[in-house]
């Protein structure tokens, strides 16, 4: 038999429920919690993370008989001393016969209101409005019911009886109506399981086989829309549990439902089969067009556009994404038509270059322009989401040109609000942008606490990309602020549980990975392991472009570790000249800056690099950006020392070290340290020996140079930098052999050696590989 349209055994329990709701004397009580079971199952809920997320069972598994039971049990009857399962188990043993599954549906037509023919008579339910969405389950049923054919109400009829059995035993001891044979009539009859009749209307409930009228095509696309809402809101993969459950449910459908190919199209895009993913999202084409569902085709055609954008291809995704848009126009679809711009415009500021070769030149203008215009049109039509994410896109462009904080902090609250109002459910975009913010205002806690907001308390309704994204950018907390390369690697190893063996996220964390490793090799000198790792870290066009940035800027700290100026000079001009262009983030910009003055330091050249470095420090300062802030001053003062102006640079570092000790970067920290050190031997140097006085107020210094050094010392130690810890160590054996102490001088010497050995013998045991 093949699968039932709409009605199952089910169905018609949930409509016995609703007669007896009707009732006259349905207890107030049990109202709200029938009315949801039944719309609960009936109905597909509206998604929210703020609603308890549903188990896989609930919407898999067809609606059993035991869930009636545990609904209507905890519900007291009308009459004392009885549960209403008790009243429904009497209507359900009622039906004894297929007669009375017709008298059903007759009956339910009386529950809709009375008849043209007798207007003034009496009845003893309510009647329900044909337009509520109980009004539409009875009609919808009836009319279900009246286009089956004589057999498949007999199969239907059949599931029923086998459906209803397990309640026979309660239903006997409460009122005495069920019987032990499956029908009446046949007992009228006198037929026995032996007999013939019997056997071909009956014999399949004996052998137990009622699979075939368990779901109907109704109940079968419920579970696959259910699936496609979780695969587009997560934007993870089918779960490994599901899968068998749904072949099975597929390859027993006579029909495959339209929504079966974009379940197996998200489900190849996101293992990276690209292949099959093709594949299914062109039998959705081929379904929308031989059924000419054109409200369908804007929509595979904008999943094209993704998925080619996914791919690397830029071009063919902007051919079918202008097609999608043509198509929305066509067909009125304003939803469809402003998520397709807001995606391009998110496509051309996180792709420029790709974008541009690829022959984009802007539908809507400038950026602010684009987002002007899209706020307009969500304002326009309420789409609440959109306008929620457009909010959110312009606080992001706030922060990556460089305005104040203030205003960001200003459009994100707006976004949030709108959220939260309109229960969209997109927290996770707003914390992790919340954890950006901070990170850059040099609050790495308030970051970090975002970020572990986000896994502990919305886990469950956030996209699985914004759960990897929190816990790689917890894992660049722990390394770029911390230096804490083993507690990095765990948190990116804790991905595994939940990647889904997605190609994409693979990709992320196996680059994120690979960074990690790759800052601790520089840190450690050890450049073998850097050429292997940056041979392992190629990026491509579809690569994030903050991890491609962050790969370009480790090679250059790397080139300029080895002394190749030359080389990372070019670099960081090459990526100047590009992110100039594009109009890049303004904290990439920055530190290109700083790196351009560092190299001009350590060519000879200070006067050029301290204008470069002023520039750095002032643009960080307007945009307050901490960190940059730290690294640039920290570059003047080191400069200025070059220069002998020391006083000028003690003035600068007094004022900045303690900002950068609660921005808890360890390593600028240390660098900031070893600044004030040299200042401070240089302040001793100049200092006239020839007096007391002056003699008492260069060994002060001396002992304060001594102490700053000592700090370096320790932060660099934290940081694994094995070169910084080193020099440290020479300033000291320095010091004493300037105090003429040249036994303190020798076993600092020997504590350089050991701690250079130390550092060989920690790079000789470091794995190299990335994951």
């Amino acid at each position: 038999m093949s699968k039932p349209r709409y009605l199952t055994a089910s169905k018609i329990s949930l409509l016995v429920l609703v007669q007896l709701y009707c009732d006259s004397d349905f207890p107030s009580s049990a109202t709200v919690p029938v009315l949801s079971f039944v719309l609960s199952h009936t109905f597909p809920a509206t998604p929210s993370a703020a609603r308890k997320p549903h188990t896989v069972e609930q919407h898999v598994a067809p609606l059993s008989i035991r869930a009636f039971e545990d609904i209507l049990q905890k519900q007291t009857s009308s009459k004392p001393g009885r549960s209403l399962l008790d009243p429904f188990l009497e209507r359900l043993w009622k039906m004894n016969s297929i007669d009375a599954l017709f008298d059903l549906f007759n009956d339910l037509g009386t529950l809709l209101g009375p008849s043209e023919e007798e207007p003034s008579q009496e009845t003893k339910h309510m009647h329900l409005s044909p337009t509520s969405p109980l009004g539409a389950l009875v009609r919808q049923a009836r009319l279900e019911f009246t286009r089956l054919p004589f057999d498949d109400i007999v199969h239907l009829w059949c599931a029923f009886i086998a459906y209803r059995a397990p309640t026979a035993q309660r239903a006997r001891r409460q009122s005495g109506q069920a019987s032990s044979s499956v029908d009446i009539v046949a007992t009228d009859l006198g037929l026995s399981k032996e007999d013939s009749l019997f056997e071909i209307t009956y014999g399949h409930l004996l052998e137990g086989d009622t699979s075939s009228t368990s779901l109907s095509h109704d109940d079968l696309e419920r579970i696959l829309e259910f699936q496609l809402d979780k695969l587009q809101r997560l934007g993870c993969r089918v779960p490994e549990e599901m899968k068998a459950p749904l072949r099975q449910l597929l390859e027993s459908s006579d029909t495959v439902p339209r929504q079966a190919h974009l379940v197996l199209f998200f489900d190849a895009w996101k293992s990276g089969d690209y292949s099959s993913a093709f594949d299914n999202l062109h039998r959705y084409f081929d379904h929308a067009m031989q059924a000419r569902e054109r409200i369908h085709y804007q929509y595979a055609l904008l999943h094209m556009a993704i998925l080619q954008a996914d791919f690397g291809c830029f071009g063919e995704a902007i051919a079918a994404i202008n097609e999608t848009v043509a198509t929305a126009r066509e067909n009125q679809d304003i939803h469809c038509l402003n998520f397709s711009l807001n995606w391009l415009n998110h496509m051309s500021k996180a792709y420029p270059k790709q974008m541009k070769r690829a022959g984009y030149i802007g539908m809507l203008g400038s950026e602010r322009e684009g987002l002007a215009f899209l706020k307009a049109k969500a304002r326009e039509t309420r789409t609440y989401n959109l306008l929620s994410a457009t909010l959110l896109n312009e606080a992001k462009l706030c922060l990556l040109s460089g305005d104040v904080a203030s205003r960001a902090f200003e459009l994100l609250y707006q976004s949030s609000h709108l959220s939260l109002k309109e229960n969209i459910g997109n927290n996770g975009s707003h914390l992790l942008f919340q954890s950006a913010l901070y990170s850059r205002l040099g609050n790495p806690s308030l970051s970090e606490a975002n970020c572990q907001l986000l896994l502990d308390c919305y886990q469950s309704g956030c996209p699985l990309d914004e759960r990897i994204r929190a816990l790689g950018r917890r894992a660049f907390l722990e390394v770029l602020q911390r230096c804490r390369y083993d507690e990095a690697l765990r948190l990116l190893a804790s991905t595994e549980q939940f990647m889904q063996r997605s190609l994409k996220f693979h990709q992320y964390v196996y680059l994120c990975t690979g960074l990690v490793k790759l800052r601790r090799a520089i840190r450690h000198k050890d450049w073998t392991a850097c050429e292997v790792l940056f041979s392992y870290l190629q990026p491509d066009s579809s690569t994030d472009p903050e991890l491609t940035f962050l790969l370009s800027e480790s090679r250059i700290d790397y080139l300029v570790a080895r002394g190749l100026y030359s080389q990372a000079w070019d670099i960081v001009e090459e990526l100047s000249t590009t992110l100039k262009e594009e109009g890049g983030d303004v904290m990439q910009r920055i530190s290109l800056l700083i790196a351009k003055a560092d190299i001009c330091r350590r060519l000879g050249r200070p006067e050029r690099g301290f204008s470069v470095a002023l520039r750095a420090a002032s643009v960080a300062f307007k945009a307050h950006l901490k960190t940059c802030l730290f690294n640039a001053v920290g570059l003047l003062a080191n400069i200025l020392i070059s220069n002998a102006d020391y006083h000028a640079a003690t003035r600068l570092l007094s004022a900045i070290i303690p900002q950068s000790l609660e921005n808890g970067d360890v390593h600028v920290a240390g660098a900031l340290y070893s600044h004030m050190g040299d200042a401070y031997m240089g302040l001793a140097g100049v200092e006239d020996g020839s007096s007391a006085a002056g003699l008492r107020l260069r060994a002060i210094r001396v002992s304060r140079a001594e102490l700053y050094i000592d700090r370096a010392r320790e932060c660099f130690k934290k940081a694994e930098d094995v070169e910084g810890e080193c020099e440290q160590l020479m300033k000291k054996a320095v010091i004493a052999r300037l105090r003429g102490d040249e036994e303190l001088a020798e076993e600092w010497a020997h504590d350089h050696n050991r701690v250079w050995e130390h550092g060989v013998g920690r790079i000789a045991g470091n794995s190299i590989e990335v994951h």
